[in-house]
């Protein structure tokens, strides 16, 4: 039998969903977090160092291709974290909808880009890559931060917009330096302070 809910009722019931939500966000967002945000500062750093030791500084963009295996073992830690995770809520699954539509919208994004600049020979598209980016990571970061009412992510959306914007002042050497602080800061420290709050609150 169907059960009809007044207005507080209705509201109660949404603010317990989010709750429940936080709840289980502060839980499985941490790992991620660290994981991605070490992985690419790591790779981005990496990068940068090697177009300056290489004889051809073409080469060190090949070592984004360590993002291939790091996305095989993001999944079996997404799954190994969801098989212990809290019961779901629908808006947990509206937040996982938003980075799944991220991951997607990557993949076109870097096929179009790559296949643009090749088509055309033209090399300078290459220099949208990381602020494309940025700007992808801080809209879904602001989406996070409305879904779950969490306030440091608008934060951190805000850095990852301010990153973008500082790569189109400075050289494209430097845009993996702005991507390596922009991990540190918007998802390695988040996540080390959700983890450090989880525990605290033995989530």
């Amino acid at each position: 039998m169907e059960t009809n809910l007044n207005h507080e009722q209705s509201l109660t019931l949404i603010n317990e969903m989010i709750s429940r939500a936080r709840n289980n966000v502060q839980k499985e967002r941490r790992y991620p977090l660290l994981f991605w945000g070490y992985t690419i500062a790591t790779v981005a750093i990496l990068n940068y160092v090697l177009l300056y030791v290489l004889c051809n500084p073409n080469l060190s963009f090949w070592v984004w291709c360590l993002m291939l295996p790091a996305w095989g073992l993001s999944y079996f830690i997404d799954r190994k974290i969801h098989r212990t995770a809290l019961v779901k809520t629908h808006i947990d699954r509206i937040g996982d909808g938003v980075w799944k539509g991220y991951g997607i919208g990557v993949g076109v994004f870097l096929f179009t880009i790559f296949a643009a600049a090749f088509r055309l020979q033209s090399p300078v598209l290459f220099s949208l890559v990381t602020p494309v980016i940025l700007i992808m990571v801080g809209i879904c970061e602001y989406a996070s931060a409305c879904i779950y009412r969490f306030t440091p992510w608008y934060r951190v959306a805000a850095l990852l917009g301010a990153g973008a914007i500082a790569c189109a002042f400075v050289p494209v050497q430097v845009h993996f330096l702005i991507l390596a602080l922009c991990m540190i800061l918007g998802f390695v420290v988040p996540g080390h302070l959700l983890n450090r709050q989880t525990k605290k609150n033995h989530v």
